[in-house]
């Protein structure tokens, strides 16, 4: 090992950091907020309308009253899958995957999804969550698009150079997959009893005939109700760290059915060694580095408090994401809010309407930057 060289752009944030969570005047925040931390705008909620099934409405944090209609090309559908970029991912029945740019009025049709025979329930279901590597503006021929499938949590991916889909052989260790996040050249994904896998898909052919990539078990699948998570994430902080974060519910009866509540978040640094792609260590933690961090069940993002004045380091801004219809059905997706690490309280962003109990989830949608 050579001598270390200090990264003096890290230590400069992280001391900024350390002076704006002693700071309270917002103007003096959006004074050190003034240049850019990190790659991610902060997201916009999106929310439906009642009024058209191709229009919905953006709601700016940041703005805090600005609100702005997107159109869609085609009807929105009851769920959205993914949102990365500026894209947002529907499924129709025959199971044909579309990513939408509702800013810049653009559609991508990926191959149809063939791997799903063997699932039951609605087609509502059986996409849990897509995610892409890159804007595919930017990169129209070098970026991938990872979904994860059924009801089982399985995972398979799509690169422009393919024609079909790529369906990752998993084992007991490897399924009930709950999120994914591209980091360090590798596909890294949580699952729902603290499994976590990663797989690299630089390496695979462009033709049928190749071999989907070796999926690396990096810590594995214990079944104890203890370790069952109901929402598990991932994320990388704006300084390049590796988070996983679990959310907890409470349930109450409502008529004959649950209704369910977020009680708190609980977040743990996974440490890694990269080089040979080894796990070492997971510890829970009370700071996301100073970051703001978005979670739902379409994306899961982190900006950094120098980028979003408004917010408040170290909290985690949720939607509600309890893929259950019934609950739904109950109260709608009304579960919404802010969870403040620092001291383990909520508070609401935005008010949910009780006219939108029957409609689609709000989902966080990352801008184009006219729009932030």
């Amino acid at each position: 090992m050579g001598n270390s060289v200090p990264d003096w752009e890290y230590l400069l944030e992280l001391c900024l950091l350390i002076v704006l969570e002693k700071i309270d005047e917002p103007i003096s925040r959006v004074q050190f907020g003034a240049r850019r931390s990190s790659p991610n705008l902060v997201p916009m909620l999106m929310v439906p309308s009642k009024k058209s099934a191709t229009k919905q409405k953006v709601y700016s944090l940041q703005a805090k009253s600005k609100v702005a209609k997107i159109e869609f090309p085609k009807p929105y559908t009851r769920r959205y899958f993914g949102s990365c970029y500026g894209w947002i991912a529907t499924v129709d029945k025959s199971f044909n995957i579309t990513l939408s740019n509702p800013f810049k009025n653009l559609s991508i049709h990926l191959p149809r999804f063939d791997s799903m025979a063997y699932d039951s329930g609605s087609y509502t279901y059986k996409i849990q969550k897509v995610v892409l590597s890159d804007d595919p503006l930017l990169h129209p021929n070098n970026f991938v698009v990872v979904v994860i499938y059924s009801v089982y949590g399985r995972v398979a991916f799509y690169r422009p150079c393919q024609e079909n889909w790529i369906y990752m052989d998993v084992d007991e260790d490897q399924s009930l997959i709950s999120d994914i996040l591209f980091h360090k050249g590798l596909v890294y994904a949580i699952g729902e009893y603290n499994n976590l896998v990663s797989f690299d898909v630089n390496g695979v052919g462009d033709d049928e005939s190749s071999k989907p990539p070796k999926l690396n078990t990096l810590v594995p699948k214990i079944l104890k109700l203890e370790n069952y998570l109901h929402r598990v994430y991932l994320v990388k902080s704006s300084m390049g760290n590796l988070y996983s974060i679990h959310k907890h519910f409470d349930f109450e009866k409502v008529g004959e059915r649950m209704a369910h509540w977020t009680k708190k978040f609980t977040v743990f640094k996974l440490i890694l060694d990269y080089e040979n792609g080894k796990f070492l260590e997971k510890k829970e933690v009370e700071s996301i580095d100073g970051d703001i961090v978005f979670v739902s069940d379409n994306n899961t993002l982190a900006v950094s408090a120098l980028d979003f004045p408004g917010g408040q380091p170290n909290s985690i801004y949720f939607t509600d994401d309890f893929i259950d219809w019934d609950a739904y059905e109950v109260l709608g997706p009304r579960d919404i809010g802010i969870f403040h690490l620092k001291d383990g309280s909520l508070e609401k962003y935005y008010q949910f309407k009780s006219s939108h109990k029957d409609l689609s989830p709000y989902i966080w949608i990352s801008p184009s930057k006219e729009y932030n």
